[in-house]
């Protein structure tokens, strides 16, 4: 049972040419912490609250695997120690966040800060702790291209603050590099080079609408509609009414809800839009094409970040998941999983409580999880994307399944016309 829980730490262990479970175990210093303490923020309660008990879930397993394989062999102490999360919650809101941030590095005495989990905008409110107390703080998916902007602009300020994500520009490059591949393919042709963004009211949802059209702009497209409703919004009518009087050849939406997702893609079909559709994040819940049925048909979208059939090492994660939840994975589980992962890396390299030594161990992250190989570009403070890193590619749902249709290298099938199209 042990093998089977510890299989993925292992695995990375392997990747990294370390064997840090054979250590041997010494008799413990008196004044040792008696666990590792990782403070999570996340939003917990409110409007993304399955965003935080997803995300919550894949690092659950990764601190209960990690410590039944018999947890990290810190010298400074001559001892293993286990990993103890300590959650707080945002509420989705910057300013709770700081709060909890606050009581979780002051009270709980946190040796590791996640801030935050989920929400770019809370990210930002808490990065300006990282001053204040020089522990390491690392956000988890929060994309927004302006964290690591802050970062590059005071790498001393933020010294001791990673951004454990991608940036939001790679979604944006993503729509750009395909449309630009369909045009040259002569799969898809636009008319006029115009565009229509519907997002939700938050940095991920402007900075990959902004993201997009600053590269699409270069190349001769002009913006005709940017909406923008709240999280968790679900009437888009008055949205695409507008839009269709507009005629753009391309519609991109961007959610993080799922129910957001299922409403705009239905609501779509219903009023009759012409126009190409690609859309951001949503679909990669697996309840998406059960929901919206045959609205859901031929959507492209970006990003497939998850493809246990064809990708072992997830098929291998998800079995484990399934077991100990009775589910399948969703993205959320696999970034709660990896973050925490890289937690435990960081301080198995380093072997030490000290943040400085910790920080240290996180700039040379470089290990493969569930959603790809984890490496930093160093002058951002952010994680590197692509084919050899974490890939952004495009799918598109055909017969109820999701297939990627770029890049070419990644590709499974051809690009289909979307019919609605005229």
């Amino acid at each position: 049972m042990k093998q089977r829980l510890g299989i993925m730490i292992l695995a990375v262990v392997l990747f990294m040419g370390v064997s840090v479970f054979c250590l041997p175990t010494q008799p413990a210093a008196a004044e040792a912490p008696e666990v590792i303490k990782v403070g999570i923020i996340a939003p917990l309660s409110g409007p993304a609250a399955w965003a935080g008990a997803a995300i919550k879930e894949g690092a659950d397993l990764l601190v209960e695997e990690a410590n039944s394989a018999g947890g990290i062999y810190i010298k400074d102490y001559k001892k293993k120690m286990k990993m103890e999360i300590i959650y707080g919650d945002s509420q989705s809101k910057p300013a709770i966040g700081v709060t909890v941030a606050e009581k979780l590095i002051t009270k709980d005495k946190v040796h590791f800060l996640v801030g935050e989990a989920f929400h770019s905008s809370v990210t930002m409110a808490v990065m300006e702790l990282a001053p204040k107390y020089n522990i390491p703080i690392q956000s988890w998916m929060p994309t927004s291209n302006e964290i690591s902007d802050k970062i590059k602009s005071n790498p001393k300020k933020y010294w001791n603050f990673w951004k454990g994500d991608f940036a939001s520009s790679a979604y944006g490059k993503t729509i750009h590099d395909t449309y630009i591949y369909l045009e040259q393919k002569g799969l898809y042709k636009p008319k006029n080079k115009t565009i229509a963004f519907v997002i939700e009211e938050t940095d991920f949802g402007r900075s990959n609408a902004d993201s997009a059209f600053e590269l699409m702009q270069k190349v001769g497209w002009k913006k005709v509609a940017y909406e923008v409703v709240p999280i968790g919004h679900n009437d888009f009518y008055p949205q695409l009414t507008k839009i269709k009087s507009l005629h753009p050849d391309v519609v991109v939406s961007c959610f993080t809800a799922l129910n957001s997702g299922t409403s705009f893609l239905k609501q779509y079909q219903e009023t009759g839009m012409t126009s190409s559709h690609m859309a951001i994040y949503y679909p990669l819940y697996p309840e998406l094409i059960k929901n919206a049925k045959t609205a859901a048909d031929y959507l492209i979208w970006t990003p497939l970040l998850l493809n246990p059939a064809k990708i072992e090492y997830q098929a291998k994660f998800q079995e484990r998941f399934k077991k100990r939840y009775g589910k399948d994975i969703n993205n959320q589980n696999g970034a709660g999983y990896d973050g925490m992962l890289g937690v435990f890396v960081a301080f198995q390299q380093a072997s030490s409580l000290d943040p400085k030594k910790v920080v240290d161990a996180i700039a040379k992250t470089d290990y493969r999880a569930v959603l790809g190989r984890y490496q930093y570009n160093l002058d951002r403070h952010e994680l590197k994307d692509g084919l050899d890193y974490i890939p952004i590619p495009t799918a598109q749902i055909l017969n109820g399944k999701n297939i990627i249709v770029w890049p070419t290298k990644m590709a499974d099938t051809e690009y289909q016309p979307q019919p609605w199209i005229r």
